[in-house]
């Protein structure tokens, strides 16, 4: 076990090494490479998966490396093999490698082609390494350098300027959550004596009762290193106010945006709220704060979405808005439908991203879904995979985002949250709605980029695009159904996360057996709002009629607001960056130049040289001149030391 989840998290970091230092650089050798270095670790994970969910272990750990030893303190690599991440694994690794075999075909042409797939598996074994991590230094490590793999993967087209305007933001919005992210984890450190989960998870009884001060303000302990820890889960994970750093994020190629939105950087925040869920039960106020956080940006982000007309950006903001739901069962306490949510997500938003991009290269690289339309003939594959796709995102009953969509907005109707239940199924409405526009605008009406219908002989692409979409299309259709209750409700996370009980009364009460639900969903109100959805898009993609059209002139001066995404576009990209200017020229100007330079650089060195100067006048090389200053000094010291009482 120890050897096959450290191969598991070493193999893509072996494969970007050598692609990195090889002598040969084809291109057929950078993809075996870059594709058998990420199929290795995605077929030991399905066997780890596999034999989890006949077996569950207990939860594992491993030392990997002592870093630094001391009579009190341990640092340390290590591993931590339960069933959050093993489950975490298969679904990193069979994402990743499938937009492995897709960007074969897709960055063909591209002259980095070997440097794209040296960031892609540098990534993918930064996220492995903070899914397989059992202590808060190895978490921070991976942490980081999934940052910058989605520095150098957002700017990889480094000539474009709005590349790196993207990465940049990227960057400084996620190091805002990492100050909360390196001061959480310090606590730990300071309160626990000890980096480990097992050792911090220990002693959550004895600090529970302890709090803080901080400039005469007493803070309770474990809620305060909650609510820090959560600030950078809030910027991995895009939740408001962090999020704006990720539409901007599909600035890179597409499959990186399907790897950055489906499996990896996103679900981070994510995963580590599930992993720290010992923590969180003992956060009071702070599972509030992340609830309510996780249903507005569910809710707002959706609307977003329905004045987009990027075909990426309009995927980028669902999946904003799905992580809303993700994080409103975290704060809801059950973490396992946020998990489950977070595989389904996975593999659907996955396809979804590689449909938009076989449709942008069909498209001769237009994303702008307005000037498209009548695809459907010419890409039958893609617009057949895109559907299930998009069937599963909106929750279409017996899809794979249905079971675990559903089950976390029927949770809030069981546990009496009406307000943030009936907010999520208004949730529900705009997301049919923003993918229901994808899909007439694109695949049907004129085509107005008159693209050719390919030959009978002829695929829409080459094959290696091509059956990525396949393949992906069957998850995306039923995992959702095949995991449903082994994953949720056999006890599968019973070793990792604390909310078992919850959800099998809530299974037992509510659910009973997976056809019960589905059954049972075609009278709820979300199933009502799906169906509200559909027709209304009907009514305004397709039909386009003269009523639709008052409807949209009327509803004008809230689609401004949401263009400029309630003012964060102009916060953004205008306001900060201007205050923040005049604020670092006053630093500076004020502390830099006028204390720094002025006062100690330059302010020694005048004094220096005033002292130099005068004793220098007296340097002037007459032997009688020293002779009488060496016997003024002998007086001097000799009328300082005289006892003149003697």
């Amino acid at each position: 076990m120890y050897w096959s989840a450290l191969i598991i998290i070493i193999s893509p970091l072996v494969g970007s090494l050598l692609l990195l230092f090889k002598p040969f650089k084809t291109k057929i050798s950078t993809s075996i490479i870059g594709s058998i270095s990420i199929a290795i670790s995605m077929f030991l994970s399905l066997f780890f998966l596999i034999t989890f969910l006949y077996n569950p272990e207990p939860v594992n750990t491993f030392t990997v490396y002592t870093w630094l030893e001391s009579s009190r303190y341990t640092f340390e690599l290590g591993i931590m093999i339960d069933s959050l991440s093993v489950f975490m694994s298969f679904v990193v690794t069979v994402i990743s490698f499938f937009v492995h075999i897709y960007s074969i075909g897709y960055m063909d042409k591209d002259e980095s082609y070997n440097r794209f797939f040296i960031y892609t598996n540098f990534f993918t074994f930064s996220m492995l390494l903070i899914v397989f991590s059992n202590n808060f230094l190895q978490l921070f490590i991976g942490w980081e350098l999934v940052g910058l793999s989605s520095y150098l993967l957002i700017g990889f087209w480094h000539k474009k300027e709005s590349a790196i305007k993207a990465n940049l933001k990227a960057f400084i919005v996620n190091r805002v959550g990492d100050i909360g992210l390196i001061l959480g984890v310090c606590l730990v450190f300071v309160s626990s004596q000890s980096l480990d989960y097992i050792n911090f998870f220990n002693s959550l009884s004895y600090l529970s009762s302890k709090s803080i001060n901080i400039l005469n303000f007493n803070f309770q302990l474990l809620p305060l290193i909650a609510l820090l820890l959560f600030i950078g889960a809030a910027a991995k994970s895009a939740q408001i106010p962090l999020h704006f750093w990720l539409p901007d994020s599909m600035e890179g190629p597409t499959p990186i945006s399907a790897l950055i939105h489906a499996a990896t950087m996103v679900t981070a925040g994510i995963f580590m709220v599930a992993r720290l869920s010992p923590l969180y039960d003992h956060s009071f106020y702070v599972l509030d704060i992340i609830l309510v956080i996780g249903c507005f940006t569910a809710f707002s982000m959706g609307l977003v979405a329905l004045v987009q007309n990027d075909i990426k950006r309009i995927i980028a903001y669902s999946t904003i808005s799905q992580l809303g739901y993700m994080t409103a069962a975290l704060g809801a306490s059950y973490y396992s439908f946020a998990i489950f949510h977070l595989m389904t997500h996975a593999f659907f938003k996955a396809l979804l991203f590689l449909c938009a991009g076989s449709i942008i290269l069909k498209c001769h690289h237009e994303q702008d879904i307005s000037k498209m339309g009548g695809l459907r003939k010419v890409m039958p594959i893609t617009f057949i995979t895109f559907t299930i796709a998009g069937l599963s995102l909106i929750g279409l009953p017996m899809t794979s985002g249905f079971f675990s969509k559903d089950i976390i907005i029927e949770m809030f109707n069981y546990e009496g949250h009406t307000g943030l239940y009936y907010m999520l199924v208004l949730g529900v409405f705009f997301t049919t709605l923003y993918t229901s526009k994808i899909f007439f605008k694109v695949f049907f009406g004129p085509n107005k980029l008159d693209i050719k219908k390919p030959e009978e002989h002829e695929r829409e692409h080459e094959d290696v695009i091509v059956y990525p979409l396949i393949i992906l299309a069957v998850p995306s259709a039923f995992i959702g159904w095949i995991l449903f209750n082994p994953i949720l409700f056999s006890g599968f996370f019973a070793s990792s996360i604390t909310d078992v009980i919850r959800t099998e009364t809530f299974y037992s009460e509510y659910i009973l057996s997976p056809t019960n639900f589905i059954g049972h969903s075609f009278f709820t109100l979300s199933f009502l709002m799906l169906l509200l959805g559909a027709i209304f898009s009907y009514l305004m993609y397709a039909k386009n009629t003269a009523l639709t059209k008052k409807i949209k002139d009327s509803l004008k001066p809230i689609s401004n607001i949401l263009l400029n995404e309630y003012g964060f576009t102009y916060l953004s990209n205008v306001l900060i960056p201007k205050y923040s200017r005049k604020f670092a020229n006053i630093l500076w100007v004020k502390s830099d130049i006028k204390v720094i330079d002025n006062f100690f650089i330059n302010g020694t060195a005048k004094i220096i040289f005033l002292i130099s100067s005068t004793v220098r006048v007296i340097q002037s090389g007459y032997l009688y001149h020293y002779a009488f200053t060496m016997i003024l000094g002998l007086v001097l010291f000799l009328f300082l030391f005289y006892d003149f009482s003697i």
